[in-house]
């Protein structure tokens, strides 16, 4: 009988016990795309939300100049080898140490442990490997998902930012989050 435990090709740092990350790719956006759609983008981001298709996702991923300030991680489900949602840094700044963070689950993947672990491994990735000691992420008051799973992962709340997202007719308060290099559980 053959052994049907998937292979992972990917860096021991990005394996954990229910998922590992692999680099995102462009055909990965596409299909991935709906979980964005099934989320309320409105929740997701303070900035305008232009719906596209899941093939202009896509091509818009491509174009983007892949850099090692700005990647993009498949988070997969180490039992089927299924992709579950993605996480990724961007804004590094190589002076003050720092970046930002985001995540978007499958719907269908929730509470299921799979964002606590993602965040942890990136976050060990950042701090370990990149050398940083600032990862900061924001939210919105309403995103309670988002607020539990910061705080979830040892991240502190830095401040508030005052009526900073305009959702169906009102303002909303926006939440920084930070966790710092010896604040995190190695």
């Amino acid at each position: 009988m053959a052994d049907s435990t998937p292979i992972i090709t990917t860096a021991p740092e990005f394996v954990g016990d229910k998922i590992y990350l692999r680099p995102a790719t462009a055909e990965d956006m596409a299909n991935s795309y709906h979980w964005y759609l099934l989320s309320d983008p409105s929740t997701l981001t303070c900035r305008p939300v232009t719906v596209k298709t899941a093939a202009e996702f896509a091509e818009e991923y491509k174009k983007r100049e892949l850099t090692p300030d700005d990647r993009r991680f498949m988070i997969v489900r180490r039992k089927t080898n299924e992709p579950v949602g993605w996480v990724r840094y961007f804004d590094l700044n190589t002076l003050n140490r720092s970046a930002e963070i985001g995540i978007l689950l499958d719907p269908d993947a929730r509470k299921e442990g799979y964002g606590t672990e993602a965040i942890r491994l990136l976050c060990r990735h950042l701090f370990r490997t990149r050398g940083l000691n600032k990862v900061h992420a924001f939210t919105a008051v309403f995103n309670t998902g988002a607020v539990k799973l910061m705080e979830k992962c040892g991240f502190h709340l830095d401040g508030t930012l005052r009526r900073h997202y305009f959702r169906q007719g009102e303002y909303h308060d926006g939440l920084a989050y930070s966790l710092l290099y010896h604040e995190f559980e190695r």
